[in-house]
């Protein structure tokens, strides 16, 4: 349907969506490098996965949200590092969204900054019933010149699971 066709609440409430998920995938970066877990743990809905292809699976808001006491963690903020996130590419699907964006962890070293990881991302997220957005999956690539960032992008237009 083009936006012609849409009324106007119809129109709102999509840009209000997209701005919601924006607001969503930046503040994770914040919150983690902020070693605020209830902040990332609220991103995510109760059963939801944070999947990095090198790493093992977090599973559930707890163990996400534990993510900001791990002495791995810790270490690279006391170093000084930030989570980024390129601003996302939206697909909305009624109660579903898919978020796309690429993510970076710039860190501090003996000659400046340098970006230690760079990552496709994409976040799987559900309308919850006061009208904001979790994550409910979100799986990171890395862009290490392997195949799977790479085919994680060209999803770009697909809609979430719905299951």
């Amino acid at each position: 349907m083009t936006s012609a066709k849409l009324t106007v609440e119809d129109r709102l409430l999509a840009l209000e969506d997209r701005q919601a998920i924006y607001q969503l995938v930046c503040g994770y970066g914040y919150s983690v490098d902020g070693c605020n877990a209830a902040s990332v743990g609220n991103c995510y809905v109760e059963d939801g996965v944070y999947a990095v292809g090198d790493m093992p699976s977090w599973v559930g808001r707890d163990a996400i949200a534990a993510i900001t006491r791990d002495a791995g963690h810790l270490k690279l903020v006391g170093a000084g590092c930030a989570h980024m996130s390129s601003l996302p590419f939206v697909v909305i699907d009624g109660d579903r969204a898919v978020a796309t964006c690429h993510t970076m962890v710039p860190m501090h070293g003996e000659n400046g900054f340098f970006i230690g990881r760079l990552s496709a991302s994409r976040l799987e997220l559900a309308r919850q019933t006061d009208g904001g957005w979790k994550i409910v999956h979100r799986q990171n690539y890395m862009l290490n010149g392997s195949g799977e960032g790479p085919a994680l992008l060209a999803r770009l237009h697909e809609t979430a699971k719905t299951s």
